[in-house]
């Protein structure tokens, strides 16, 4: 196809992408947004959208759909070209504008913002046979309903926020509720656990990890747990498992971009500004001193990443690219 061409290129329409979309809406700034899968929303819309957030200013909580649904409403009000199903692969200089050759061919722009969060969303895995034999049996690494958990017994493997929100919700819906994690303590948000302990249906076991998991084609039986304290295994008979043990960072593409990063993230100054001139990120992919990975966080890096690109284009001369 014939190469398109924009002031500004976003790559990645997650939350922190719609948000940068919006604001160079806001700018009358002529912008190109990428986007690999073949709707916006990124993780949330993907692997989360029934799961509830509470850390957006503004809603005490929102589903991933809406905040996503909102998002898209916002930002889709002023003209722009989204992308979908469009993979960007690698990013060179010539002629004063940054090219960026995707798997439907070649886009171009003034300036790019990256928001590409963690790149491809993997989740973690057990990569053991005794446990991930159930994946789409009971055992879920990807929640895409609630209703999936209604009068179960559930058990929730891991400590952090993801784990901790998924356990407040299926707490609504489920019969029971054990969350264990393998550390002395959680490590999710004070105000989360405080909430799970106060959930007359929840269980915390911290000092616990899964061994195994029993059951038959249709479905699981119980599971195995290992004290780490006393080094005992106890049988726990439920029929739901939910693994929230991270993510792993699918951002190896970005390395070949001479992005300067630690290797599954891209280090920006305070300006959101890489080290390639007229470049910027912002979101979960981005590195510096101080960084929080919040969904707060990245709104507020993709307004100061369009505000920079803003002064990009009035300020930088063609001569920066062309001598790349």
């Amino acid at each position: 196809m014939a190469e398109s061409s924009a002031e500004v290129l976003i790559v990645g329409g997650g939350p922190t992408g719609l948000y940068a979309l919006y604001l160079t809406g806001l700018h009358h700034l002529n912008t190109i947004l990428l986007e690999r899968l073949p709707r916006l929303g990124g993780q949330l819309d993907h692997l989360y959208p029934d799961k509830p957030i509470y850390d957006v200013g503004g809603f005490p909580m929102i589903t991933g759909h809406n905040l996503v649904e909102a998002l898209k409403q916002q930002a889709l009000q002023y003209p722009s070209r989204v992308l979908l199903n469009t993979t960007a692969q690698s990013l060179t200089a010539e002629g004063g504008l940054w090219h960026i050759e995707t798997d439907h061919g070649p886009v171009s722009g003034r300036t790019v913002i990256i928001t590409a969060g963690i790149g491809e969303f993997i989740p973690r895995r057990f990569n053991v046979d005794a446990i991930d034999r159930f994946e789409g049996h009971g055992l879920y690494y990807v929640v895409n309903t609630l209703e999936d958990f209604r009068g179960h017994d559930v058990l929730v493997v891991g400590g952090g926020d993801s784990a901790a929100d998924w356990a407040m919700a299926v707490a609504q819906v489920a019969r029971q509720v054990w969350m264990i994690h393998r550390r002395d303590t959680f490590q999710c948000h004070a105000d989360s656990l405080a909430k799970l302990q106060a959930l007359p249906n929840v269980t915390l076991l911290p000092r616990h990890e899964l061994v195994a998991i029993e059951g038959s084609s249709g479905g699981i039986d119980s599971v195995s747990l290992r004290d780490n304290q006393t080094q005992t295994q106890a049988s726990l008979a439920l029929s739901r498992v939910i693994v929230a043990i991270g993510l792993l960072p699918g951002t190896q593409i970005f390395q070949r971009w001479n992005l300067q990063g630690n290797g599954t993230e891209i280090h920006v100054n305070s300006a959101m500004h890489t080290n390639l001139p007229g470049v910027f990120a912002a979101g979960d992919i981005v590195s510096y001193p101080g960084k929080v990975k919040l969904i707060s966080a990245g709104f507020g890096e993709a307004a100061t990443a369009v505000e920079s690109a803003r002064h990009y284009l009035r300020t930088a001369s063609t001569v920066e690219l062309t001598n790349l």
